[in-house]
């Protein structure tokens, strides 16, 4: 927002509180999982879960450039991050 004064800047928390949640909650996830699963598959599926979910609410603030779905763009993401998390949960276990 612009006024007379200068530019109003909002909080970080406004934007980043999905990301901190949706952290948060991977985390939770996964080490619940790991009861049934490896850590590695555990982190992985917390990871899509959580992500897609944070992917849906930022979707839903700023649509996706280049015409992609919201949904798309969340699963992506997801994916993205749920392969990432599962590689490093594998390589550098803290079991």
């Amino acid at each position: 927002m612009t006024t007379e004064l200068g530019i109003l800047q909002g909080y970080w928390w406004r934007n980043g509180w999905p990301a901190a949640v949706g952290g948060f909650l991977m985390i939770s996830f996964g080490l619940v999982l790991k009861r049934w699963l490896p850590l590695h598959f555990a982190m992985g599926i917390a990871g899509l879960v959580g992500w897609f979910l944070v992917g849906l609410i930022y979707a839903r603030r700023s649509p996706p450039k280049y015409g992609i779905p919201g949904w798309l763009a969340a699963l992506l993401t997801g994916i993205a991050t749920g392969l990432c998390i599962g590689l490093l949960s594998y390589y550098f276990p803290w079991e």
